[in-house]
């Protein structure tokens, strides 16, 4: 029998533990807890529709009774475990644990990431288990790599998109975060009254280190951004030498904000 702090991890204030007797845990936020149960999240009751927005597949969304939309995202597997292992995992605590409390401890923090509804698994034979992740949508908000293809990035302002891409990202090194799979991606964007607002996201596999992030992790971090945006650009069409130097530049304060 796995210990408490094994089989839940960390629980954020305002959030709730909840079991079903089935061997499924799931971890909600208070004032959510009426509307997301493990239906929602295993789409046991066919409530969820797909969303228009991609993980490593696609998300599905619900509507809540007050007008805000869910987004719904089963943890798989990626590279050479994709085909082995599939949508099954069986690290703990459950990385959508870990993912929630490291997400909320940012959110606390003031940085700009996605607001989480809850975390749920589900229980196999042995240590493993299937996981989701639930948070709020952010309307009107595009991944980056979407803005760059669809030419949002030039109706934001490009200059003013990548300062806020630059300020999201400094912020959670500053936080003590690398974000082990920082991509294109997994970073949001969005005009807001105060101007364009970038939303870092997806800390699956974030990992986090007391004060700020080392310079030598910062650099291994951009060089990871960098890779990932030569992987889904290597023609350099929407990303060119110029936008990345520009971001590196906001990232380090050598350029006019």
């Amino acid at each position: 029998m796995l210990a408490d702090k094994f089989t839940w991890g960390a629980l954020p204030p305002g959030f709730a533990q909840v079991t079903d007797g089935n061997g499924n845990r799931m971890i909600v936020r208070q004032d959510r807890q009426r509307e997301i149960g493990f239906d929602i999240c295993m789409n046991l009751r066919g409530k969820t529709e797909m969303s228009v927005y991609e993980g490593r597949g696609a998300l599905r969304a619900v509507r809540l009774s007050d007008g805000e939309t869910a987004l719904v995202r089963q943890y798989r597997h990626g590279g050479a475990f994709r085909n082995l292992t599939g949508t099954w995992f069986f690290a703990w605590p459950p990385r959508p644990f870990r993912e929630l409390a490291i997400t909320e401890e940012l959110r606390r923090r003031g940085v700009l990431t996605a607001e989480v509804f809850a975390a749920c698994v589900s229980r196999g034979a042995g240590p493993f288990y299937r996981g989701w992740f639930v948070t709020k949508e952010l309307p009107g908000a595009v991944d980056l790599w979407s803005a760059m293809q669809q030419g949002v990035l030039q109706r934001l302002g490009e200059k003013a998109a990548l300062h806020a891409v630059a300020a999201s990202i400094r912020a959670m090194h500053r936080e003590g975060v690398y974000h082990s799979d920082l991509n294109l991606k997994n970073i949001l964007l969005r005009q807001e009254s105060t101007g364009v607002a970038s939303y870092v996201i997806d800390f699956d596999k974030a990992k986090l280190y007391l004060g700020k992030l080392p310079a030598a992790l910062v650099t291994n971090n951009l060089n990871r951004l960098l890779r990932s945006a030569r992987k889904l650009d290597p023609e350099r069409r929407y990303f060119s030498q110029a936008a990345w130097q520009q971001l590196v530049d906001f990232y380090y304060g050598s350029a006019d904000g």
